[in-house]
């Protein structure tokens, strides 16, 4: 369902633009997504998953449909638009998948999937529509489909993808090309090839910073460097249909940087733990335990996730990586814990 015939959403996203302009074009403490990680199960073996899906982590445990929908009132009441919801690969399991859709009640949020694409057929993209999704994300590595297949570790993986976005947009909902930039690959004729297609077939492409997380931990050498980033502004400006999620969607000059989003769009597991992102794999509370707002308000109180950052921080912050992110053994479902790694001087003090 397009975002402007959701008039709930139209309100909030242009509270969302107001609170831009008035703040200087920067993000500070505007609560604005949520992406849920509903279960982790998944059918392929992609090398650079930040989950650890491949290897068969936290695969059983599932949000149950009533935590989903308490969770959605609340990201409601405080003005949250968007919700991602991912894994894993939801469409292993359309019905529960449908079922929390509803629960969610799509005509209060941007609601979209984010998919590898394998098993996005005509119908699944049909139900989507009438259920109220405005967008599907699905993720390509390459305009060569063995590349592509080989990297996510299945067969017709490419072919699958391509199509699935095609139906994705004969229903009327967005399709979004999602691609990860990383220092090996920024100035590549492979990034080039995608960003060049998805502006031909008239999609949204969305650029993800690689990070060094999940089965790429500690592998810092696959970071954007300044070079890398101002190349990705660039190419922002010659095909005006990429995003990021750090930048402002709203700004005509395609350049200006809202900065980080840590907190103001949580990462949510399986088990309930809310992390400041996807890829900062730092715990600021559990859904079981807290209230939201009162995570959200806990996460804004420490000052890295509070202040203006331009920069990634799990993908060009290198600072910020080295001294929090390269611990051994952590990832999404075995997070650093805020409360034991920040020290008094890493708060607020109003």
């Amino acid at each position: 369902m397009p975002v402007l015939e959701k008039p709930e959403v139209v309100k909030k996203l242009r509270d969302f633009h107001r609170y831009l302009r008035d703040n200087d074009g920067k993000i500070g403490t505007k609560l604005r997504g949520i992406d849920i990680n509903l279960n982790n199960a998944c059918n392929f073996k992609c090398e650079h998953c930040f989950t650890q899906a491949p290897s068969g982590k936290n695969v059983k445990e599932k949000l149950d449909v009533e935590t989903i929908r308490r969770l959605a009132n609340e990201a409601h009441e405080l003005g949250i638009f968007e919700f991602d919801l991912q894994g894993g690969e939801l469409l292993l399991d359309k019905p529960y998948l449908y079922e929390i859709i509803e629960a969610i009640k799509p005509e209060r949020f941007y609601l979209y999937i984010t998919t590898n694409g394998y098993y996005l057929d005509k119908d699944t993209a049909k139900k989507f529509a009438e259920l109220g999704v405005s967008r599907v994300s699905v993720s390509i590595d390459s305009m060569q489909s063995q590349e592509h297949d080989d990297f996510r570790g299945h067969k017709d993986a490419w072919q699958k993808a391509i199509d699935g976005l095609k139906y994705v947009q004969e229903v009327g909902m967005e399709p979004y090309l999602n691609i990860t930039v990383g220092h090996y690959n920024a100035f590549s004729d492979d990034i080039e090839e995608l960003c060049k297609y998805s502006k031909e077939q008239g999609y949204t492409t969305l650029v993800n910073v690689a990070v060094p997380s999940g089965n790429w931990h500690s592998m810092e050498s696959i970071m954007c460097d300044e070079k890398d980033t101002a190349h990705i502004i660039e190419l922002r400006k010659k095909y005006k249909n990429i995003l990021r999620n750090l930048w402002n969607p709203f700004d005509r000059k395609y350049e200006a940087v809202m900065g980080c989003n840590t907190v103001n769009r949580t990462y949510i597991t399986p088990i309930g733990d809310v992390l400041a992102c996807p890829y900062v794999h730092i715990k600021i509370g559990n859904i079981f335990q807290q209230s939201l707002k009162e995570i959200t308000q806990y996460g804004h109180s420490i000052k890295h996730f509070r202040e203006h950052n331009s920069l990634c921080m799990a993908g060009e912050d290198k600072k910020f990586v080295n001294k929090y992110l390269k611990t051994a053994g952590i990832g999404v479902f075995k997070p650093l814990d805020a409360k034991t790694i920040f020290k008094e001087e890493d708060y607020v003090t109003e």
